[in-house]
């Protein structure tokens, strides 16, 4: 029995690695121009660093069991100011729903984000959940349903999500918290310059070890967690 289950096992990891499709976009970056991203659809987007001065996105597609892994394609945007990388389907999706006339689709998209230190980055996803061990730069985001996870940071951060948790290391900063159904939860020593604990809302403002640098969260139905860095 034991060798029939490692069997099936292997077998549904073979089936689901063949199914993937891997996708890379680079660009290459000057100093001052804001690094933008959106994945319209994506389980996780993770964030490093590096000192190349380049972006570079290494996506892992798997849609539908592997059938519209092909429609999947990296596609980006360039001028003086801003450099974007986003993900593009085509009409895959209309096409599909005109031949089956099902709206259901199954897709595992995940993200790794490779941006300069000390980069301006912009993140948007309609489903994503951001994390990243450490940034250095300024970091702003905007989701729908996916949760922020920033585990050491140098920078601003203007972290907004609608249906998710911001989880947050702090070591220095000037914060400005909000959630209109969640809570907030800290273990900091936070200055505050403001307070509030609803049962509909909370939110702080305030400053911890005299930090400049903005901290600001958002998110409606989720908590926001901040932290001492370890």
């Amino acid at each position: 029995m034991k060798k029939i289950i490692n069997l099936a096992l292997i077998l549904l990891v073979t089936i689901t690695v063949n199914a993937q499709r891997k996708v890379e976009k680079s660009v290459k970056v000057s100093k001052n121009q804001e690094l933008f991203v959106h994945f319209k659809f994506a389980q996780n987007i993770e964030v490093k660093q590096w000192n190349q001065n380049k972006i570079e996105v290494r996506a892992t597609v798997n849609i539908n069991n592997g059938k519209g892994n092909e429609h999947f394609s990296l596609k980006t945007s360039k001028n003086n100011n801003q450099v974007k990388i986003y993900s593009d389907f085509g009409n895959y999706f209309k096409r599909k729903r005109s031949w089956t006339g099902s709206y259901t689709n199954k897709t595992e998209l995940n993200y790794v984000v490779y941006v300069p230190k000390n980069s301006q980055l912009k993140v948007k996803s309609i489903s994503g959940s951001l994390e990243a061990d450490s940034f250095y730069g300024d970091l702003k985001t905007e989701l729908i349903s996916g949760n922020i996870t920033i585990k050491k940071y140098s920078g601003e951060m203007l972290l907004k999500t609608v249906s998710g948790d911001v989880d947050v290391a702090v070591n220095k900063a000037k914060i400005n918290a909000k959630t209109v159904t969640g809570t907030i939860y800290s273990d900091l020593k936070i200055d505050k310059t403001y307070s509030q604990n609803k049962s509909y809302s909370s939110k702080i403002r305030g400053t911890v070890n005299n930090g400049s640098q903005e901290l600001r969260m958002s998110t409606v139905s989720g908590n926001i967690y901040m932290r001492k860095v370890k």
